[in-house]
C-alpha cells in the first residue's frame, strides 16, 4: 500500500513539473491529459495512460485513446482515434502511432488521413518528419484535392512547399480526364502537375501521351514533350512539344510535327501547327508536306502553309487548303499554283492564282482550275478564264487549245474529249504516223468540241458560232502562227517525285 502510495504522488509530482515548464522550449513531450495514469516499474520504464490521451511537443498536439509514454527515451507508441496537429500546417489522423521526440519522426498507420486544409491524403502507413514537414508512403496512397483524385504505390509530401511527389501506378482521376504516370510532382496550391516519366492523360476526346511535360488542372492549360502525341478517334498527332488549352480548345505544336488522320489516309509534317478544337481548323507551317493514299496511289502535297478545316456551313465538308508555292505530285497528275483547296468529301481539287497542270504529255493552265475525281482517277477537269492545253508530241511540235472556258474528260489518266466555250482556238498538227504530218489545223471559233482517241490523235473536231478553219500542210504553216497568244511551255517547273522525297 506504502509503494502505491509514493508510485501516485511521483506521477503528481512529475505532472505538476510539467505543466509548470510549458513555456520552456525544450523538446521533450509533455503529457498535457489522461483519465488514468499507470507506472508500473515491474512492467518496464513506461507510463500507461488510458482515455482522452492529449501530448503535447512545443507546437505539436497528439490525442489518442491510449498510448505508452517512455519518458527516457523521449518516445510515444499510442492506440485508437490518433490525432496529430502542428500549428496551421497539418492535420493527421490515424489508428497507430509510433513517435520520436528527439528525431520527430512519426509513424502512424491503420486509416492514415493527412490535409493541410485543402489537400487530403489517405493511405495505411505514413512516416512523417515533424521538423522538416516532409511525409512518405510505400504501400500506396491516394490524394483528393478539389476534384482531383490522384492514388500512387508510393508518395512524399512537402508541407512546406505543397509539393507531393508520386511514383509508381500513379494515376489522377478527374471528371473530364484520367491521367496515368510513372512518376508525378503535384501542388495542392497551384493545382500544376508536372510529370516526369511517361505519362498518358485520357478523356473522352483523345488520349495524350508524354515524357514529360505539366498540366494546371485548375487552368487547363498544359504542356507536353519528350515523345508527345495527342490522338483522337481518326487522327494523331505527333511533335517535339505541345502546349494544350482544354477551355478553348486551343493546341500548338512545335518542331517535327507529324499529322496522321486514318480516316482520310493522310500524312502531313511540318515544323509548327495550331489547332482550333471548337472551330475544327488546323494550321501546319514550316516546309509542310501532305501525303494522301488515293486509290493505291501517294498524291503530294506541299506549300507555305495549311489549313485543315471542317466547313460545317456546306454539309460538314472536310477541306485542305494550302497557299502560297503549292506543288502536287502523283502518277498521273503534277501541279504547280499559288493556292488550291482539296474537298476530301466530293474529290474535288481546285487551284487558284496562275495554276499549271500536267497529265501525261499534257500541260493546262487557267486562271482557275477545277479537277474532279472518281475512284477511277481523274474524271474531269475544268479551267475558267484563259483555259490553255498544250501537248508536246514526240517531234517536238505543240498540239495547243484555248478557250474562255474549257472542260477536259479523262480515261485511264488520258484526256479523250475537251470542250471549248468562248473565243476557241486551236492548232493541231496531224499526224499519219510517228514521223509523217499529214499538215496542221488551225481554227478559230466559239465554241468547239475535240475527241482524242488512245493514240493522242484527234479523231474528230466540231466546231460552233461561226468557225473559222484552215488546214496548212507543214511546210507552208506561218511560224509566226505555231503559238497561240499566252503560248508558255513550264516543263522546267512540273514537280517530280524526287522532289518530294528530298
Amino acid at each position: 500500500m506504502l509503494k502505491y502510495v509514493f508510485t501516485c504522488l511521483f506521477l503528481v509530482v512529475r505532472l505538476v513539473s510539467i505543466a509548470q515548464d510549458t513555456n520552456n522550449p525544450n523538446t521533450k513531450i509533455e503529457i498535457l491529459r489522461t483519465d488514468e495514469l499507470i507506472y508500473n516499474q515491474e512492467r518496464g520504464r513506461y507510463q500507461i495512460c488510458r482515455g482522452n490521451v492529449r501530448f503535447k511537443q512545443d507546437a505539436i498536439v497528439m490525442d489518442c485513446d491510449s498510448a505508452y509514454f517512455f519518458e527516457d527515451k523521449n518516445r510515444i507508441e499510442a492506440f485508437g482515434k490518433i490525432y496529430i496537429r502542428q500549428r496551421d500546417t497539418l492535420d493527421l489522423w490515424g489508428g497507430y502511432l509510433e513517435y520520436d521526440g528527439d528525431t520527430r519522426l512519426a509513424k502512424v498507420s491503420k486509416d492514415v488521413k493527412l490535409t493541410d486544409g485543402k489537400m487530403v491524403l489517405t493511405t495505411q502507413l505514413l512516416n512523417y518528419n515533424m521538423v522538416d514537414k516532409v511525409g512518405y508512403y510505400t504501400t500506396g496512397g491516394t490524394t483528393t484535392n478539389g476534384q482531383d483524385t490522384l492514388y500512387s504505390e508510393r508518395g512524399t509530401y512537402y508541407s512546406r512547399s505543397k509539393d507531393l511527389f508520386f511514383k509508381d501506378s500513379v494515376k489522377l482521376t478527374n471528371p473530364e480526364y484520367t491521367m496515368t504516370s510513372d512518376t508525378l510532382k503535384y501542388n495542392t496550391l497551384t493545382k500544376l502537375a508536372t510529370f516526369l516519366g511517361p505519362t498518358f492523360i485520357r478523356s473522352e476526346e483523345n488520349v495524350i501521351y508524354c515524357q514529360y511535360g505539366w498540366y494546371n488542372t485548375q487552368t487547363n492549360i498544359s504542356q507536353f514533350s519528350r515523345g508527345a502525341f495527342i490522338e483522337g478517334r481518326d487522327n494523331k498527332l505527333i511533335a517535339d512539344s505541345m502546349m494544350y488549352y482544354r477551355n478553348t480548345g486551343l493546341g500548338e505544336a512545335f518542331g517535327n510535327i507529324t499529322l496522321l488522320d486514318t480516316l482520310e489516309e493522310i500524312t502531313i509534317t511540318g515544323d509548327y501547327g495550331r489547332y482550333e478544337r471548337l472551330n475544327k481548323i488546323t494550321l501546319i507551317t514550316g516546309n509542310p508536306l501532305a501525303k494522301k493514299n488515293i486509290d493505291g496511289d501517294s498524291f503530294y502535297l506541299k506549300a507555305d502553309t495549311f489549313i485543315d478545316l471542317a466547313d460545317t456551313s456546306f454539309g460538314h465538308k472536310r477541306l485542305l487548303n494550302a497557299f502560297s508555292g503549292v506543288q502536287v505530285y502523283k502518277s498521273d497528275l503534277q501541279a504547280v499554283a499559288d493556292s488550291l483547296v482539296y474537298n476530301f468529301t466530293d474529290s474535288m481539287i481546285s487551284f487558284f492564282t496562275n495554276p499549271i497542270i500536267w497529265t501525261d504529255s499534257n500541260q493546262i493552265t487557267g486562271d482557275t482550275i477545277h479537277i474532279f475525281r472518281n475512284q477511277d482517277g481523274i474524271e474531269r477537269l475544268e479551267a475558267y478564264n484563259n483555259g490553255f492545253v498544250i501537248e508536246k508530241d514526240v517531234n517536238g511540235f505543240f498540239n495547243q487549245i484555248k478557250g474562255k472556258h474549257l472542260e477536259a474528260f479523262f480515261a485511264a489518266g488520258k484526256i479523250y474529249r475537251v470542250d471549248v466555250d468562248g473565243n476557241g482556238q486551236s492548232v493541231y498538227y496531224a499526224r499519219e504516223d510517228s514521223t509523217k504530218y499529214s499538215g496542221v489545223n488551225e481554227v478559230v471559233c466559239g465554241k468547239m468540241v475535240i475527241n482524242i482517241d488512245t493514240a493522242k490523235s484527234i479523231r474528230s473536231i466540231v466546231f460552233k458560232n461561226k468557225p473559222k478553219a484552215v488546214f496548212y500542210p507543214l511546210e507552208l504553216f506561218p511560224a509566226e502562227k505555231s503559238t497561240l497568244q499566252g503560248f508558255r511551255w513550264d516543263f522546267v517547273l512540273r514537280p517530280t517525285r524526287f522532289s518530294f522525297l528530298n
